[in-house]
């Protein structure tokens, strides 16, 4: 933690929820301690997957914060499934206007919904229902080319887990970057403008995903060039007393030797951005807090530190134990941090 002096009563405060797909589980965890210990913000500044996360926390679709973020293990692969194939067919989907419909003929398939609905809770129902998906999701036609602009498809179920009709009216301001390819310029979606398209905008990172059209800009994820967004916060809100950073992707403990190609093309897209949220943090509090007297505390909430060591090289995988460890890790960790250092912000 990083302070100056603490003021009685309850300050004008932020949280900023940084990038990083793999690790949602382990800053879901964390929203869920959180939310159950009270705390509330001023404004959410958010990048990248932080996006999805932060919406389900403030928009969910079923008005369950709690139980959509736990929901996120579902994105996990059964562990012997992950063992020999060890790609997340749940969340990158294959592109193209055949696998879109493929993916709608699916949905009006009683059956199949049911599979996709299915809460499987034992390791042996899981291995049967993510072995059905997998071969749904090999079956699934694509006009992938060279001419092609992304991999994926873009993410496939964001609308099923937020209300993008509700985010106007929720209580904190809210942000979600994205960078304009045309203007050359980071933008900020407020909560009043955010649809389904600025949020597929805010996740359309290069290379995975094409980027995306919204009237005269096109759009790539602004967690590819900031994580954490310090600045576009403060410039919209330089009153802030406190912010609170939950983020995975500054802690250098997670590079580590890859374990084949496919591990070394997953750590040469991390590898980067784990270098700039690591010094965008370290760079704000020591050569930019300053400039903004209000400013008298940024809160690193240390996730990274319930991690066993021994555990770390597993911390980007997409199996369901990992998921599953990181969502405990995350709330235990969370919940610690604020009772000793946030239960101020409980309102």
């Amino acid at each position: 933690m990083v302070t100056r002096a603490k003021k009685p009563d309850a300050p004008r405060n932020a949280l900023i929820i940084s990038g990083g797909a793999p690790n949602a589980t382990l800053i879901a965890g964390a929203l869920v301690a959180f939310h159950e210990l009270g705390l509330e913000f001023d404004v959410i500044s958010t990048a990248g997957a932080g996006a999805l996360l932060g919406l389900m926390y403030c928009a969910p679709k079923n008005g369950d914060p709690v139980a959509t973020l736990i929901g996120l293990k579902e994105m996990g692969i059964a562990d012997p499934l992950y063992d020999q194939f060890p790609v997340n067919y749940k969340v990158f989907n294959k592109p193209g206007a055949m696998a879109d419909l493929y993916r709608r003929a699916l949905g009006l398939n009683p059956f199949i919904q049911q599979l996709m609905n299915w809460q499987a809770t034992d390791p042996v129902s899981q291995f049967v229902k993510d072995s059905a998906e997998l071969v749904l999701a090999t079956a699934c036609p694509s006009d992938l080319t060279a001419e092609s602009l992304g991999l994926c498809a873009h993410l496939p179920f964001a609308e099923q887990v937020i209300d993008f009709a509700a985010i106007p009216a929720i209580a904190p301001e809210f942000y979600v970057n994205a960078f304009n390819l045309r203007t050359q310029h980071m933008e900020d979606f407020g909560k009043a403008q955010l649809t389904a398209k600025h949020l597929q905008a805010a996740l359309s990172f290069p290379f995975l995903y094409p980027p995306t059209e919204i009237d005269d800009g096109l759009y790539i994820e602004g967690a590819a060039l900031d994580c954490l967004n310090f600045k576009s916060l403060l410039s919209h809100h330089a009153d802030l007393e406190e912010i609170v950073v939950l983020d995975i992707l500054g802690a250098e403990e997670l590079l580590r030797p890859p374990r084949d190609l496919y591990d070394a093309w997953v750590m040469s897209i991390l590898t980067p951005l784990i270098e700039i949220a690591r010094d965008d943090l370290k760079l704000f509090i020591a050569e930019h807090m300053e400039k903004y007297p209000k400013l008298n505390c940024v809160h690193p909430v240390p996730l990274i530190e319930g991690i066993p060591a021994e555990e770390l090289p597993d911390v980007f995988d997409w199996s369901r134990s990992n998921l599953e460890r990181l969502f405990d890790v995350g709330y235990e960790s969370a919940a610690g941090y604020a009772r000793r250092e946030l239960a101020h912000l409980q309102r």
